[in-house]
Formats: structure tokens, sequence, C-alpha cells
């Protein structure tokens, strides 16, 4: 992406902080992963937010918690009760990399969190963004995040199309390392309700006197394409009933 009608907005990072923390202060939403900076809950809300509308985390994550209130009890569950309590949620292998990870925290760390986004690292099914996320949120570590809302931000923000390691340093390159939480959640806010893929709320946004990119969104709005999709299945019938199986988890589709 590249601005022709800005090409001369300058980036002031102290100014962008002041003006996306002070906005989030503001109209931040109240989300219930956001009562608390508890690691566990932390770290549950964002496997659950991973390809996953925050309506519908909203319906499973307290009855989530409800049952496994602990990662000791989420260490001693039973797999078909995780997968359980995940029903209505989708991509299951998330609920078991969070199984498996939890017993590695309760058996092998002693129930101990790690602190910093290497070790959480370390962990089943933490990748990049969701060590990075659960370090700043839940310990304040210094360090960045980058999901599909940053990098959608940072694109239209800058006037470049950077992706990759450049998109990391250049999130890095802005991040307010004293309130580092506050700033990816912040970011992550603004991508999600104002700087959005289609129809931006441009005349909302707290950057726009920054953004490279304000005033040409209209006009490169492109009309959705639709798609077309097959979908097979199979039923088995029985006396009158619907029998169905649950694919292992080994078996790739």
């Amino acid at each position: 992406m590249k601005s022709s009608q800005n090409p001369k907005v300058r980036l002031s990072e102290p100014d962008f902080r002041k003006k996306l923390l002070g906005w989030y202060d503001v109209h931040a939403r109240d989300l219930p992963w956001r009562e608390s900076c508890d690691p566990y809950r932390v770290w549950v809300s964002e496997i659950m937010l991973q390809q996953t509308r925050v309506a519908a985390v909203i319906e499973h994550y307290h009855e989530f918690l409800r049952r496994f209130p602990t990662v000791q009890k989420l260490a001693s569950a039973r797999e078909a009760s995780v997968l359980a309590a995940w029903s209505g949620l989708g991509y299951y292998r998330r609920a078991r990399m969070l199984h498996a990870a939890a017993k590695v925290v309760a058996r092998e760390r002693g129930g101990t969190f790690p602190e910093t986004s290497a070790e959480w690292r370390t962990l089943p099914g933490v990748g990049r963004y969701t060590a990075a996320a659960i370090a700043s949120i839940a310990f304040g570590e210094a360090v960045a995040v980058v999901d599909g809302n940053v990098e959608r931000v940072l694109q239209r923000i800058t006037g470049r199309a950077i992706s990759g390691e450049q998109m990391w340093e250049q999130a890095e390159s802005l991040l307010d390392r004293n309130r580092s939480g506050d700033f990816n959640q912040a970011m992550m806010e603004l991508g999600a309700t104002v700087c959005t893929p289609r129809a931006p709320a441009c005349l909302s946004c707290p950057l726009v006197d920054l953004c490279a990119a304000r005033g040409e969104l209209a006009s490169a709005r492109k009309k959705s394409r639709q798609v077309q999709r097959e979908i097979h299945y199979a039923l088995d019938r029985r006396n009158g009933s619907v029998f169905l199986t649950q694919r292992a988890a080994d078996i790739r589709l």
C-alpha cells in the first residue's frame, strides 16, 4: 500500500502512543477477560479468540471457567470433558493444545505460569502472537503483538505494504513500553472496531491525522465477491436415530 494523497505524513511515535491510549481508555469494550490480568484467564481468552468472533467467545468464556476455574482443574480433566466444554467454538485442536499445555504448567511447572513470551512459546499450542499477548497483558512484558487487526492498522497508518518480520519490527518501534498490555489491546481494538477491513470509520479514528491512507480507503473499496462452497456429509440412520462420529485428532481434513 502506497499513499499518494498523503506522502508527507510523518509518524510521531510519542504522539501515536498518546492518541491511541487516550482513545482506548475511553472507548475500550467491556469484555469479561479484561476484568482481570490473571494469566490463566488471559490465556484461555486468547486461545478462544483465535479465529472465533468475540460474541461467540463471550457466550462460552464464563462457562468454561466455571467448569475449569484453575489450571489444575483443567489439567486433571478428561479430554472428553474439555472438548464438551469447548463445543460451539470450533477448531477443537485449540482445546486439545490448551489441555496439553495446562498439564505442563500444573505438573512440570508446579502450577507456576511462564512470565515471558519466550517461556510461553515453549507450551503446546502457544505461538508468537499468543505468547506476546499473554506476557504483555498478564505480566507487563514490553513486547508487541501482531495479528490481522494490528497488521491492517499498521499498513494503513504507514502507507507501506509491510509484512512478516518487518511488521513485527514496526509494531515494536511504536510500543508503549510502560503500558504494553494496554497498548497491544488498544491496537487490536482499533482494528476490530474502527479500522475495519471494509468501511473503516476514519472520522472516528484517533490516529486519522497520522494516517498515510486517510481519504483513500473509500475509493479503494472493492465489491465483495461471492464464493460458492460445497459441503459433503454423511448420516448414519438407525432405528430412526441419527449418529454422528467425531473425527480423530490425527486425521487431516
